[in-house]
């Protein structure tokens, strides 16, 4: 679905109800809830449907999904939204509705062509198309099947940023041993694809102030490993690399707004990629690496992996000097037990971090909640090992707070830990969670 500046002709067009609202049918406006689209009427010069003003970024993200469908089962292909507040979140996720994945499929499924939203103009709508293109490449990337998706082929895909004005250095085996990073290597020694430390740098607009390093957790498949997991666990696990997507998508948007960008802030991207398989090389359980860093890690259970490869690309990310660093990760099912698939969960060591990260995702409408970062957990990850570290304890009860503690002590600097198990994917789509909270942190809005 492409986003217009304006359309002369729609076939649909959405309308918010005023304080002419009386002259409304009462079948039409009765108990209309907010996020809801409701059709008012059809006619030769193009459908009409109404709906309440979004009151906040959460409700226009509703009602631009509630659009599309609407849209769909009309079989409108010009869809028209009058001005309203809140139009960047309305539009972002009208696209994203819109934006039908159809590359497995022998025909396209039909839906809206095009979209405008009148008074998105100027900057705004730069912002807006730049975010929806690094959803649009998060959400492929996401949706892609294992067999088509690996760290290669992931490498390959981050590639493509290069003709955006990006610098991508991608790391193969060896130079991720050279360089320390034992435990991403281990948790790619049952794969025949081996790892890739994926960096994408955005340089800064004059002298370097700051650099924002955005860390994803690259798990391309997760069979978990010796410590495997049931059949019904593993058929959603191609999306394991949901937060590598989200950084990934964000260096896409922002590439696009590089105009925007704040003066003197370099962004980069850290994605360690790997598949967590089972083979003659793979790593067992009471087997112990050494990080980037130099502490040693006991592997508990091959199935807590994603927290080793994050834990060596954050200590990588602070030696080269990240003066600030935000990871994402579908990382733990204690985080779905404890919020469910549309809140992200956010621990972090810094109070500023934390409030523009929370300011980022409310006017984006994605959902994030801060967790404690309960210092005593980490001693069931201290005691019962020679190593400096266990992965894991083997308690479900605590387990998001617990991996995160575990990432805190791979950095040296302001961290925040996106734990985004469950909103990567959702009805077995890939969302693109993620895309809008961080562009907007980068580009502090």
């Amino acid at each position: 679905m492409q986003l217009m500046t304006g359309l002369e002709q729609a076939d649909l067009t959405l309308t918010f109800l005023s304080g002419e609202a009386a002259d409304l049918p009462a079948q039409v406006t009765r108990n209309l809830k907010p996020g809801a689209v409701r059709l008012l009427s059809r006619g030769a010069e193009g459908d009409v449907a109404v709906a309440l003003p979004p009151t906040d970024a959460a409700e226009a993200r509703e009602l631009g999904e509630a659009l599309v469908k609407l849209a769909t089962d009309l079989g409108a292909r010009a869809v028209r939204v009058e001005e309203t507040p809140h139009a960047d979140a309305l539009t972002l996720a009208a696209l994203a509705a819109g934006d039908r994945d159809a590359r497995y499929r022998a025909e396209a499924r039909p839906g809206p062509a095009e979209f405008a939203v009148e008074g998105l103009s100027g900057a705004n709508r730069a912002r807006v198309e730049a975010v929806a293109a690094g959803v649009r490449f998060a959400r492929e990337l996401v949706n892609a099947p294992a067999n088509l998706l690996n760290p290669v082929t992931l490498a390959r895909e981050a590639r493509t940023l290069e003709a955006l004005g990006a610098d991508v250095d991608i790391w193969d085996g060896t130079e991720i041993e050279a360089r320390g990073m034992g435990l991403l290597a281990a948790v790619a020694a049952g794969s025949a694809t081996g790892p890739r430390l994926i960096r994408v740098t955005l340089p800064a607009r004059g002298e370097v102030t700051r650099v924002l390093a955005l860390v994803g957790k690259g798990i391309t498949f997760d069979t978990g490993g010796y410590s495997i997991k049931p059949a019904a666990g593993m058929t959603t696990m191609k999306g394991d690399m949901g937060g590598a997507a989200a950084v990934l998508g964000t260096m896409r948007a922002l590439a696009a707004a590089r105009d925007l960008l704040p003066e003197g802030v370099e962004v980069r991207a850290y994605v360690p990629a790997a598949e967590n398989m089972v083979g003659p090389h793979a790593m067992r359980p009471g087997d112990i690496y050494r990080a980037a860093n130099g502490k040693t890690v006991e592997v508990v259970n091959t199935d807590a992996e994603g927290r080793l490869i994050l834990a060596d690309a954050l200590a990588v990310a602070c030696d080269e000097g990240a003066t600030e660093l935000v990871d994402v990760a579908t990382l733990t099912g204690a985080k779905v037990t404890a919020l469910g698939n549309d809140v992200a969960a956010l621990y972090s060591t810094d109070a500023d971090l934390t409030a523009r990260l929370q300011a980022s995702a409310e006017a984006s409408g994605e959902f994030v909640w801060e967790m404690p970062l309960h210092a005593p957990y980490l001693k069931a990850f201290q005691k019962d090992t020679l190593a400096d570290l266990r992965n894991s304890d083997m308690v479900p009860a605590g387990g998001s707070i617990k991996a995160a503690l575990f990432l805190r002590e791979f950095v040296t600097r302001p961290w925040a830990h996106l734990d985004i198990a469950g909103n990567a994917m959702k009805d077995g789509q890939a969302t693109g969670w993620g895309v809008g909270t961080l562009t907007g942190y980068v580009l502090g809005r």
